[in-house]
């Protein structure tokens, strides 16, 4: 693997940044998938940032520089608005990706994650001065349980991750959370402290 945190993915200030998230670790039976790989990749913890049970997620949508007060109250307001008119969704996660930056669980139908993504994009991008990243050409819903700290061969973990496999997780996405996001290179993950829940429908 390579290490995720190279110069040029590193945050200024570590942030924090306003990200939505669907936090993962709100759904008990994929504390309990993530659990199942945790004693495999704590052989590897000098090499990778394995994430605490409290810190999973999925990103819906990061924003990669500071809002002010009055930004984050439009923002909230955007996005209640905007997911107000979609449903709830059902996503099943799983298998893990031995990845080459980190370790990552597939999330399946991605139709869902992508339209949420869609919303969340265009709550955002009605908030003057809030400046996404280019949109990609097919959204990659995904989940993290472990990001490379440093560049090592994975081909015995590639190995043990592909036997592992416990069974996939079928949850029901009904809501995001808004969070100030922090990056924290020397442990190996990210942290956030929750602005607000948004329900969707």
């Amino acid at each position: 693997m390579e290490n995720f945190f190279v110069p040029s993915k590193i945050w200024q200030n570590g942030g924090p940044f306003p990200h939505v998230l669907v936090l993962l670790s709100e759904y008990e039976e994929f504390r309990a998938y993530a659990r199942a790989h945790r004693e495999l990749l704590a052989e590897y913890s000098g090499q990778l940032g394995v994430i605490p049970e409290e810190w999973l997620h999925s990103t819906v949508q990061g924003i990669h520089h500071a809002l002010d007060a009055e930004q984050l109250a439009q923002l909230r307001g955007t996005l209640r608005d905007e997911l107000a008119g979609m449903q709830p969704f059902q996503v099943q996660l799983g298998p893990v990706w031995p990845g080459i930056t980190a370790v990552t669980v597939a999330v399946y139908p991605e139709v869902g994650m992508a339209a949420l993504n869609d919303r969340v994009r265009t709550a955002a991008e009605k908030v003057l001065g809030i400046t996404l990243r280019g949109k990609e050409a097919r959204f990659w819903a995904h989940a993290s349980l472990a990001y490379a700290r440093a560049d090592f061969s994975s081909r015995d973990l590639d190995r043990a991750l592909r036997a592992l496999r416990p069974p996939r997780v079928d949850i029901t996405i009904d809501r995001v959370h808004l969070v100030n996001q922090y990056q924290h290179p020397d442990r190996g993950y990210y942290t956030w402290e929750v602005v607000e829940e948004v329900r969707l429908g």
